[in-house]
């Protein structure tokens, strides 16, 4: 029996074989396990989720000091993945949030 692969109709190749996802920040494509997810509440709230475990629509940064930054700095009215808009200060907070979360991390290694 053959193993046939999944055709992804986005990249036009053959899908990698693992979830990928589009950082909200670079706006490039990869593990989803590499990034943080971001949830969208249905009361409107957005948090980070790192357990990935939440309700409600989804977006996804790097954990990176690069994507976080340019995620602030976005002039995007509304993240088509949130199916809403962030202020730059929610943006902020957000960010702050996961630059938090590294800092601990990393004292604890």
């Amino acid at each position: 029996m053959v193993t046939r692969r999944k055709h992804s109709h986005r990249t036009g190749g053959v899908a990698p074989g693992y979830p990928e996802r589009t950082c909200l920040g670079c706006l490039e494509r990869d593990r989803k396990s590499a990034m943080v997810r971001l949830a969208a509440h249905p009361g409107g709230g957005v948090e980070p989720d790192f357990e990935a475990r939440a309700a409600g629509r989804g977006g996804y940064l790097h954990p990176r000091t690069e994507c976080l930054g340019r995620f602030v700095k976005s002039r995007v009215r509304e993240f088509r993945s949130l199916r809403r808009g962030l202020d730059r200060a929610g943006r902020l907070r957000i960010t702050e949030t996961i630059e938090a979360r590294l800092d601990t991390n990393r004292k604890l290694k």
